[in-house]
C-alpha cells in the first residue's frame, strides 16, 4: 500500500467527522509529523473491543511516524462524563481511577507500541485550578449552549435530575486540550467517539479562547454490541479483552450477520479495500458464518497471540467449583450442559460425557476436584474446566 493509500484509510476507514478534512489531508501528504491526542476517563477497569476502536485508529497514525499523547481522565474520571447516559454517574477515588489506568495500559498495549507514547493524568493540572479559575473558564459557554447537548435537553425536557457538577465536567475536558497544547506549544488533532463531538468541539472554541490554534477533531462511530445494540460492560453483548479464547470465539461467531461488515471495519485492522471484499463476499452469497470465523480469528490473535482451537485446554472456559466433589448429574446441570434429568440420562446414554477424557455412562459417578483442574466434556461442543 503507498502513501496515498495510507492516509486514505486514516482518513476514512471507520471515520464520521473530520474538522478541517482538508487542513488535516494537506499536512498528512506534506509528511508533516502530528502531535495526535487521544483522553479517556478510567471509569471502570474493563476494557471491551469498543474501547480499542480509537486505538487502532492510533496505531495507524503511530506507523505513520506521528506522535501520540494519550491523556487519561483520572481527575475527570472521579466526576464522570454523562455524554451518553441518562443519569448522572457515581463518584469514583483517586485511588481506583489510578488502578484503572493502569490496567488500561495494558490492554492498549496489546494493540498500541506504548513505549513510544506519552501520556499524562490531568490530575496535574485540574487539581490546581481554582474556584476563581473555574469562573474564568466557564464564561466561554452558555447554559443554552450545555442545554443543547442532546442527553442534557432530553433530561430536562423529561425533569429528570441534571447537577451543576455534570455542567462542569465538560469544562474540565475542554481544559484538557488547553494544557496539553500549552505542554508543547500545540496540539494538531483529537480523536474521539461521535459521542464526544460537542466536548471536540467545544475545545476547539476553548483553545481559541486562550489565543491558541484550533485542534483539528477526528470522531467515528462505536462499535455496537453483537446484537446491534450499544456494548456495555454490563451485557451479554459486550466483548471483553479479557474474555477467553473461548468466550471470544463464542460470541464473534453469534455477531449478527448484519454487523460482521461493521466489525471487521471497527475491530480489526482490516484495509477500506479489505472490508468492501468481505461486503461483496456477503452479497455474493457467502456463508455468514464463514465471515464470522475469519473475524474471530483475527480478533482472537489480536488479543491472544493465535487463533482459538477447541483443542487447545488453555481455550477451554474454566467454572469455579466451592465443592470438593460432586454427583456427576448434579455438576451437568450446574454447568448448564444438561437442563433436565432427561437431557442427562441421554447424553450418559449416548456416551457424550467424558471426564478428563475418560467416558462416564454411571450418573453417580463421583467427580472429585483435585488440586488443578477437571475437564468435563459433552460432545464436541461442550466443554469446561473446573476448579476448585
Amino acid at each position: 500500500m503507498n502513501i496515498e493509500q495510507e492516509i486514505q484509510n486514516l482518513l476514512e476507514k471507520g471515520v464520521s467527522n473530520i474538522i478541517d478534512r482538508t487542513n488535516l489531508e494537506k499536512r498528512l501528504l506534506a509528511w508533516e509529523k502530528l502531535r495526535v491526542k487521544f483522553g479517556i476517563d478510567p471509569t471502570a477497569a474493563k476494557v471491551h473491543l469498543g474501547h480499542m476502536v480509537p486505538f487502532l485508529k492510533l496505531k495507524q497514525f503511530q506507523k505513520l511516524g506521528h506522535e501520540i499523547v494519550l491523556l487519561f481522565g483520572d481527575a475527570t474520571a472521579q466526576v464522570g462524563d454523562t455524554s451518553d447516559k441518562d443519569a448522572e454517574r457515581p463518584m469514583l477515588t483517586r485511588e481506583e481511577t489510578r488502578k484503572n489506568c493502569e490496567v488500561f495500559l495494558q490492554k492498549f498495549s496489546k494493540v498500541i507500541d506504548i513505549s513510544k507514547i506519552n501520556i499524562y493524568y490531568n490530575s496535574e493540572w485540574l487539581d490546581a485550578v481554582n474556584f476563581a479559575w473555574v469562573g474564568e473558564l466557564s464564561k466561554n459557554f452558555s447554559v443554552a449552549e450545555m442545554l443543547d447537548r442532546d442527553n442534557f435537553s432530553r433530561r430536562y425536557n423529561e425533569w429528570k435530575r441534571i447537577s451543576l457538577q455534570e455542567f462542569l465536567y465538560p469544562i474540565m475536558q475542554w481544559y484538557d486540550s488547553v494544557a496539553i497544547a500549552r505542554k508543547y506549544g500545540s496540539c494538531d488533532l483529537e480523536l474521539g467517539g461521535n459521542d464526544q463531538y460537542f466536548n471536540l468541539l467545544a475545545g476547539r472554541t476553548l483553545m481559541n479562547a486562550f489565543g491558541m490554534p484550533k485542534q483539528d477533531i477526528m470522531t467515528f462511530d462505536l462499535l455496537m454490541g453483537t446484537d446491534g445494540k450499544k456494548m456495555s460492560k454490563t451485557s451479554p453483548n459486550c466483548i471483553l479483552i479479557d474474555d477467553t479464547p473461548f468466550d471470544m470465539y463464542q460470541k464473534l461467531i453469534n455477531v449478527e450477520d448484519s454487523l460482521i461488515v461493521h466489525y471487521f471495519t471497527f475491530a480489526t485492522e482490516a484495509t477500506l479495500d479489505e472490508v468492501t471484499a468481505i461486503e461483496q463476499r456477503l452479497n455474493n452469497g457467502e456463508h455468514p458464518n464463514i465471515l464470522k470465523k475469519e473475524l474471530a480469528d483475527i480478533v482472537i490473535t489480536m488479543y491472544h497471540g493465535k487463533p482459538y482451537n477447541p483443542n487447545d485446554v488453555e481455550n477451554i472456559e474454566k467454572y469455579k467449583s466451592w465443592k470438593s466433589e460432586y454427583a456427576l448429574w448434579d455438576l451437568l446441570k450446574e454447568l448448564d450442559f444438561c437442563a433436565t434429568s432427561w437431557d442427562v440420562r441421554n447424553a450418559l446414554a449416548w456416551n457424550s460425557i467424558r471426564v478428563n477424557g475418560e467416558i462416564i455412562t454411571d450418573p453417580k459417578f463421583l467427580v472429585e476436584m483435585n488440586s488443578e483442574w477437571t475437564l468435563i466434556q459433552m460432545g464436541k461442543k461442550k466443554a469446561k474446566r473446573v476448579f476448585l
